[in-house]
């Protein structure tokens, strides 16, 4: 009697995806953490060193340090690495797809900014992005020297004054409205909004330089726009957004595959799973490395980098 489909487990699905690939398959369904890390690095050690290896991702993001211990385990157990995202790989996992010699998006697939969430300086509850305060200081300095610049070509056109005079007016003119606005940044937290910034520039561009096949030049584009160019945490980089910005290691996720994968991620709630293909050697003659870790998807998101 043939099996129903709907019965089919976890394992016996991702053994699916790789007979198909012929090559090995990890799947990580889980918040970016210690606990995802562990069950990475076990997983990884039951399958041994691979050729060739199969990343699915499927995770809103968590800790940027965990994310870099993840992608250093994955690319030290294989030559090549194809992640594959068939719905999304937020934030932190984000970083995990940098280090991918291929990216395969599903047509729902995506991954998001790095700009980290950390506690709101205010001592609000909800976690806020450093670019909040960043992005408000070059709004004032933006909105200031649009301001200047418009009033001194205005008094050189209209009144006959010259540019030396004209400038010392402006300053004193917007000096009373500039200095207040200054004075309000706390300099303390931009020094520190800057800091949790540049950590998730450095591990994007270590990641990029150590295991990306693009060239320096378009890493420093990507790492630019994926840590300071977004408006939104949570903003969707799609494939042919991930483009745009300079990710040409990226390719469309076969409709079998990506069918699979939304099978897998619907039946258990957090998982690391992986998988050999048929003709390869199991663990103890079986296809055992598989692996449950408890909670959400979103367990371990609140690390320190997801909201």
């Amino acid at each position: 009697m043939v099996e129903p489909e709907q019965d089919k487990t976890v394992e016996e699905r991702l053994a699916e995806i790789a007979n198909a690939t012929g090559s090995a398959v990890l799947a990580l369904n889980a918040g970016i953490g210690p606990d995802s890390f562990g069950e990475v690095v076990s997983a990884l050690g039951n399958i041994g060193a691979q050729e060739t290896l199969s990343l699915i991702l499927n995770s809103p993001g968590g800790s940027i340090e965990y994310a870099f211990r993840i992608a250093k385990a994955v690319r030290a157990n294989c030559e090549y690495l194809e992640v594959i995202v068939p719905a999304r790989a937020k934030s932190a996992a984000t970083l995990i797809s940098l280090a991918a010699d291929r990216i395969l998006f599903g047509r729902f697939g995506e991954l998001g900014p790095l700009d980290p969430q950390v506690p709101d300086f205010t001592g609000g509850l909800d976690l806020q992005s450093p670019l909040k305060i960043i992005k408000g200081l070059e709004f004032m300095r933006n909105y200031y020297v649009e301001t200047f610049d418009v009033i001194v070509q205005l008094l050189l056109r209209r009144s006959g004054m010259d540019i030396a005079h004209a400038l010392d007016y402006v300053s004193d003119l917007l000096s009373p409205i500039a200095e207040p606005l200054y004075s309000s940044v706390n300099y303390g937290e931009l020094g520190e909004a800057a800091r949790h910034l540049a950590v998730s520039e450095e591990y994007a561009k270590e990641t990029l330089l150590r295991w990306s096949p693009l060239d320096a030049s378009s890493s420093e584009s990507i790492v630019r726009w994926l840590v300071w160019e977004y408006p939104d945490h949570g903003y969707i980089i799609d494939i042919d957004e991930a483009r745009s910005i300079g990710l040409t290691n990226v390719d469309t996720l076969d409709l079998h595959r990506e069918g699979l994968c939304y099978m897998i991620f619907g039946q258990q709630k957090s998982f690391v799973v992986a998988a050999l293909p048929d003709d390869a050697d199991h663990i103890n003659g079986s296809n055992d490395a598989a692996m449950t870790i408890g909670g959400d998807s979103g367990s371990e998101a609140d690390a320190d980098y997801e909201q």
